[in-house]
């Protein structure tokens, strides 16, 4: 009787062990789900963006819009992926949100840089793009580049986060010449203050900025010029480190549509055209090529 006794007792730890092991191995066939096999099974995605027409907006009825959610909606049917759902976020705020887990993408048209390639994934640029201010109606202070700043010793804001504040350093700003602000609209308003002679943004988000406010225009654009290299702008999707597998699967998509005929249409809506395809690749950017 001992004998037998002890016998179902091994039995039971027996059986114990292996359940055990059954729940772990389910643990970790879970926890080896990707991001991309996540929202495919789901049916949508959640994604960053920071309201700066034309490249990512919410319309007034409160739709996500723009050049980027646009080409991103259309790569996320080819992957099955059927909803893109945005999470408004201030611009300085998008890439710790991603790195957070608030969503899971940046969709935001986002310039691709070394440092940022340092903190998160792009996928190939989706377009290309040079800079321009925002300054008050007339141009006053006569600022049309970093130079003129830096020449006369004008202040220029910039909103938090955005590559134009690297650009305005490489040009020899100081930085009691920034003014740095959370968002867009502050921008616009520290130029209208007096605050600042400009707002830096790129040449079409100002060009929407001046359309919609007479008391401001867009200066004339530029392309920033530093040491015999151009900085223009490329700006793509942003996704975790981890997930090599939704950024690749992107750039398959891409590739086949970007500069289509239904690309070019797709984006037309929004003041983009041929001019502003990109030239270089995610890694060409990250590389500091």
């Amino acid at each position: 009787m001992q004998q037998r006794h002890l016998n179902l007792s091994l039995t039971r730890r027996a059986l114990a062990a292996v359940v055990g092991a059954s729940a772990l191995l389910g643990s970790g066939l879970a926890a080896a789900e990707t991001t991309l096999e996540r929202i495919q099974k789901q049916g949508y995605i959640r994604v960053g963006f920071a309201n700066e027409a034309p490249y990512a907006f919410a319309t007034a009825d409160g739709k996500l819009s723009g050049e980027s959610p646009s080409v991103f909606r259309h790569v996320m049917a080819q992957l099955g992926v059927k909803e893109v759902d945005g999470v408004l976020t201030e611009w300085g705020a998008l890439i710790p949100g991603l790195k957070a887990g608030r969503f899971d993408a940046i969709v935001a048209s986002m310039y691709i840089t070394p440092k940022r390639c340092e903190q998160i994934l792009f996928a190939n640029p989706t377009y290309g793009i040079g800079e321009a201010f925002v300054v008050k109606a007339g141009n006053p202070d006569k600022i049309n580049t970093y130079a003129d700043a830096v020449k006369n010793n004008l202040k220029i804001a910039f909103v938090a986060g955005t590559a134009e504040i690297e650009h305005g350093r490489l040009a020899g700003m100081k930085r009691t010449q920034e003014v740095t602000v959370p968002n867009f609209a502050a921008a616009v308003a520290t130029v209208k203050s007096g605050r600042a002679s400009a707002a830096a943004f790129t040449s079409l988000t100002a060009q929407d900025l001046a359309g919609k406010d007479p008391a401001i225009e867009r200066a004339q654009p530029f392309t920033f010029e530093h040491e015999g290299k151009r900085y223009k702008g490329e700006g793509s999707f942003g996704f975790r480190l981890a997930d090599t597998s939704l950024r690749d699967a992107v750039n398959v998509e891409l590739a086949k549509f970007l500069g289509t005929p239904e690309h070019l249409k797709m984006v037309s809506a929004f003041g983009f055209d041929a001019s502003n395809l990109p030239e270089k690749t995610a890694a060409q950017h990250c590389a500091g090529d």
